[in-house]
């Protein structure tokens, strides 16, 4: 039965607006897993925050382009053929970005059906399973932003300690120089 255009509208939508909110894709080859398998790894994934959907690759396309995620990297290489050729899985990862990845990585040591076709990190393409495990080392935006607050909050006490040592450096330059000069 054919899917009508209303419906492929719907799934672009629900595509786009997975995209949108998601920190992290890893989109799957799932051809030779039963339906019992793909339910179980739904269930893993859903564990942590993220969601696996199967969509046609033009559909995955246009919701891609619909939020300007382009499938060529910085370098100028073009990854349509290899992310959306196929039976595509598209993985979500929501609250943590490298969730979807380090589970179905795991899931694929017992599934070797399941073969990654890569994924996207933000805007940024990669591909193949080495792709996917940049992903899975990934910290969320909280982490990185945490970072960023610890640093600049240990930065006034840095500067105190500079100012106050700056006094006894210049007196012993001071002394250092009069004993030249003597």
């Amino acid at each position: 039965m054919a899917t009508t255009r209303a419906k492929k509208e719907e799934q672009v939508a629900e595509l786009t607006a997975c995209f949108e909110r998601s920190q992290a894709t890893v989109l799957v080859e799932f051809g030779g897993l039963t339906v019992s398998e793909m339910q179980a790894i739904r269930r893993e994934l859903k564990a942590v925050g993220a969601e696996l959907i199967v969509a046609k690759n033009r559909l995955i396309r246009l919701a891609l382009e619909a939020n300007g995620i382009s499938l060529t990297d910085d370098a100028g290489v073009d990854h349509t053929q290899a992310l959306t050729t196929g039976l595509t899985a598209v993985a979500f990862s929501y609250d943590l970005p490298g969730a979807a990845a380090e589970t179905l990585l795991k899931l694929a040591r017992t599934h070797e059906d399941l073969a990654f076709k890569g994924g996207f990190y933000g805007t940024q393409p990669v591909v193949g399973q080495a792709g996917v495990e940049r992903i899975s080392k990934m910290r969320s935006k909280v982490d990185a932003l945490a970072d960023v607050v610890r640093i600049l909050k240990g930065a006034p006490s840095r500067i105190r300690l500079i100012a106050s040592a700056a006094p006894l450096k210049v007196k012993a330059l001071k002394e250092v120089l009069e004993a030249d000069a003597a």
